[in-house]
């Protein structure tokens, strides 16, 4: 079993969840990486930052390792903020053409870039499907601050289109794990499966509250140990 495992990713795995009460994002004093850790006896190196694409995890993991960062694992988990929009771009002019933070088919050269990277590098990739967004939470709270909701729903069509675009990015995950042979643990999978998984979630919609990290964190250690 891998004794020292690196988890490059966004804030999901860095573990930020959205407290209501001060209005803004905090780091879990509880994380998912941490929970595995501490059960499995891992080292683990937590590289993830909030708000990062892919592009941004490719950079830091080329000068992590240039700089002599090693491990027997590395968790990749990305497509979050790369299957995102501006959404302020969108209220303003909901009849444009909108793309993503990283158009699909750059997401998935640069993650197959990624998995071939620590390959090369004698450490052994696993990816990661996006866990499930609450569309109605997270269409509330990307229509505040005075962005014109109506504007962002004409532009959307209805406001599930928002899990859709981010379903097909977690799908482009898995497709490449297959096509790589490469561990994928199945994050979405494992919340789809409980009937009641938006307890999971914060008020924003979209990042798994404490209890879903420690949720993530018992997924991450079945899937690792």
């Amino acid at each position: 079993m891998a004794k020292k495992v690196i988890v490059w990713g966004d804030s999901v795995a860095k573990g930020v969840v959205y407290d209501e009460a001060r209005g803004r994002y905090v780091l879990s004093p509880t994380t998912a990486a941490a929970i595995a850790g501490e059960r499995l006896g891992l080292e683990i190196v937590n590289r993830s930052r909030m708000g990062a694409t892919v592009s941004e995890g490719e950079r830091m993991m080329s000068a992590d390792l240039a700089r002599g960062l090693t491990g027997d694992m590395a968790i990749i988990e990305y497509g979050g903020n790369d299957c995102d929009f501006d959404w302020r771009a969108v209220s303003e002019a909901p009849d444009a053409v909108h793309d993503p933070k990283t158009p699909a088919p750059l997401f998935e050269t640069k993650l197959r870039g990624m998995i071939a990277t620590v390959a090369d590098a004698g450490i052994e990739p696993m990816l990661v499907t996006l866990p499930p967004i609450v569309a109605g939470r997270y269409f509330d709270f990307i229509s505040r601050g005075g962005l014109d909701a109506s504007n962002i729903l004409r532009w959307l069509g209805d406001k599930d289109h928002i899990y859709r675009y981010h379903e097909r990015y977690s799908a482009l995950i898995a497709r490449i794990a297959r096509d790589c042979g490469c561990r994928l643990l199945d994050l979405r999978g494992e919340f789809l499966a409980l009937w009641n998984s938006e307890r999971l979630f914060c008020f924003d919609g979209i990042h798994p509250n404490e209890e879903g990290q420690r949720f993530m964190g018992e997924a991450i250690v079945r899937a690792i140990g």
